[in-house]
């Protein structure tokens, strides 16, 4: 099927019942989806069965979609649903380690990519770690996924004015611990003494 096709049509053809374009249409969904889980769970095997779940959840409601949103703000939405229902099933705090961090593309520089990975470790772990739950979410869709303020709304469900609120705590809060070092995992060798703390 051509992947020219605009959204829509593949849509209303989904859900006609048309098994291509459904097909289709989660194949243009799948690399932001799982990107996403990436970043929310900092685990590549765990970003990939979220995904398998958001796409079977968004198969099976896919009656319900009513386009009053883009196609990915309804997706992205059954999607976080999913992890926190996951994360209500597991131990809040989970420790980190490199081995288990997804970097993104291909690179041929070795040196480059341990720098980047470490870089992203950090910057995870600040998500995961130092920050409160309701400001990790909002951070990760709009400067990890650059979503605009109105598609963030419609994913959480909230104002215009508690996304801009929120979004601007959580920098603020994220920018006091990565930018002034207050976590030790930036000068102890990845071991922060908020390893084992309950979750925010």
């Amino acid at each position: 099927m051509p992947s020219s096709i605009p959204e829509e049509r593949l849509i209303a053809s989904a859900k006609g019942g048309d098994r291509q374009a459904l097909d289709e249409l989660f194949r243009r969904e799948r690399p932001y989806l799982f990107n996403l889980m990436c970043q929310l769970s900092g685990d590549a095997v765990r970003a990939d069965d979220l995904t398998q779940e958001a796409v079977i959840a968004a198969f099976r409601k896919l009656g319900q979609f009513r386009f009053e949103s883009s196609f990915r703000t309804w997706l992205s939405r059954i999607a976080i649903n999913l992890f926190r229902m996951e994360r209500r099933k597991t131990p809040k705090h989970e420790s980190l380690t490199l081995e288990t961090i997804w970097v993104p593309g291909e690179d041929d520089h070795p040196e480059r990519k341990i720098i980047k990975s470490e870089l992203q470790w950090c910057i995870r772990h600040n998500l995961q770690h130092h920050l409160p739950r309701k400001y990790r979410v909002v951070l990760i869709l709009r400067d990890l996924q650059n979503l605009s303020y109105r598609e963030i709304a419609g994913i959480l469900g909230c104002s215009l004015s508690r996304v801009k609120t929120d979004l601007h705590r959580g920098r603020r809060l994220f920018r006091a611990q990565f930018v002034k070092e207050k976590c030790r995992a930036f000068t102890d060798d990845y071991l922060c003494i908020c390893e084992g703390i309950v979750d925010l």
